[in-house]
Parts: structure tokens; sequence; C-alpha cells
């Protein structure tokens, strides 16, 4: 075999693997957004790997968020009569504030949120951990509360943080709905999506106003994160133990983000040691 055959080959297969990477992380991706939330911080640094700013990446990664939704959403209403409408206060409030989110994302930068996140991120581990048997009820013990002040207020400030920065938002949204309106898991994994949903497509038109999407690559995600949204869905409702799955997997997130944000802290500590 020729030595420009061989060059060919090789970067056949090297696209080929790039594409495959990009498809496989696009479904595990749309499993973990389904079910739990920040399969987004899969995507985004794929996304800048392949050559897009951080900025486009955001945007970009709003195609696939979208159409991801849209299945899961579908999918939880044909295989379980889940209500929605007690639930459009939350939704609305939550839209606003993404679409202010959105638009902030595009004048500022993320680092000074980020870095309250990771404070956040801990908070929410506390609230997952303090009340375990809110996550594997199957049934509301309590009536929900969709038109609380405090629960409005969050959905509004998670809303803000969707639109801003998207990754981590499916867990802050899951704790909100859990902990103060008294949702079940799948109940708040349902509405969880609609929200996404609903604050997507004009998130999205906001990216796009400012140039700032990929298409090609969006499209590409889009279709991988589909496929993962449907069997996340689909394991939601028809698995018998898929609300404990669901905390372990909110858990196990939590533990991987806070060890990322604070690794380099507890190094620097303990060199200084």
């Amino acid at each position: 075999m020729s030595e420009i055959h061989l060059l060919f080959a090789s970067a056949l297969w090297e696209t080929v693997g790039l594409y495959a990477l990009i498809f496989v992380a696009s479904i595990i991706t749309g499993f973990i957004n389904t079910l739990a939330g920040s399969g987004s911080l899969i995507m985004l640094p794929l996304l800048m790997g392949m050559g897009l700013s951080a900025p486009v990446a955001n945007g970009t990664n709003r195609v696939a968020i979208l159409v991801q939704c849209l299945v899961g959403v579908r999918t939880f209403l044909r295989r379980q009569s889940i209500q929605l409408g007690e639930s459009w206060w939350t939704i609305g409030v939550a839209t606003v504030g993404a679409v202010v989110g959105a638009w902030a994302a595009t004048q500022l930068s993320p680092a000074f949120l980020e870095q309250f996140i990771s404070y956040l991120l801990g908070l929410m581990l506390v609230l997952i951990l303090v009340k375990p048997e809110k996550w594997v009820k199957s049934q509301p013990n309590a009536p929900t509360y969709d038109k609380h002040w405090g629960s409005l207020l969050a959905s509004l400030a998670v809303g803000f943080y969707g639109g801003f920065i998207q990754g981590g938002v499916g867990i802050f949204l899951m704790i909100a709905l859990v902990n103060l309106t008294n949702y079940t898991v799948q109940r708040a994994n349902a509405v969880k999506l609609t929200i996404t949903a609903v604050y997507a497509l004009p998130v999205l038109l906001v990216y796009v106003y400012f140039n700032q999407v990929d298409w090609y690559w969006g499209c590409i995600s889009a279709i991988g994160q589909s496929v993962g949204a449907y069997i996340g869905a689909r394991f939601a409702v028809e698995h018998p133990q898929a609300n404990i799955w669901t905390y372990r997997l909110l858990i196990l997130l939590l533990v991987v983000l806070l060890l990322r944000d604070f690794a380099p802290l507890f190094y620097k500590l303990f060199t200084i040691v």
C-alpha cells in the first residue's frame, strides 16, 4: 500500500472515530440529562475540542437540548399519564429566567457565576442527602406547591442559570422540584424536561441572533441526544427502581462536579502542608 493510501486510510479512520465519539457521547448526554442533568458538561468540552469557541459551543449545544427535551417529554407523556397542567406557573417563571440568562450569557463572562455555582453544588448535595425518602416515593405524600413563592423564586433562578450556562441545570431543577414542590421523581423529571423544552427555543433564538450556533455539529449531537433521551425516559417510566437509580445518579454527578471544582484547592492545601 502506497504512502498516500496509508495517509488516506489513517485520515478516514480518524474521521470515523471522531464522529463515533461525538455520537456516543451525545447518547450518553441525552440519557444523563433525562434522568438527572449535567450531561452538557460532557458535550461542551467535546464541542470545544472540535474547534468551537466556548460561546459557540454553548449555543450549538442548545440545538440538541431542544430536540432531546421534546423527545423525552413525548416519551414520558405517552408511557405514563403525567399531568402538567398544575405546573405551568413553574414552567413559565423558569422560561422568563432562562431568556434573561441567555441574553446575559452573550454579554458577560460566565466565570463569576461558575464560582458561585461551585459552592451551590455542595448545598445541593446536602439537600439530597438530608431527606432521601423524598427521592424514593412513587406518590406524593402531601399536596404539591406549584405557586408557592419559594418554588417560583427557585424556578426563576434556575431558569436564569439554564439560559446562562445550561450545564448542571437539570440537577438544580430536580432538587428544587422534589424539595420545594413535593413532586415525585418521575413527575419532577417530566416537568424538568418540559421547562427546558419551553425555554430552549427562545434561548436558541438568542444564540442564533448573535451568530453563536454551529448547525452542523448541533444537528449531529441532536440525533444522538434524542436517542439517549428516549432510552432515559423509558427507563424512568418502566424500571421499578428508576427513582432509586436517579437518586444515586444525582449524588454521583454532584460528587464528581464538586471534585472537579475543588480538587485544585485541595491540591494546593496539601502541597502547602
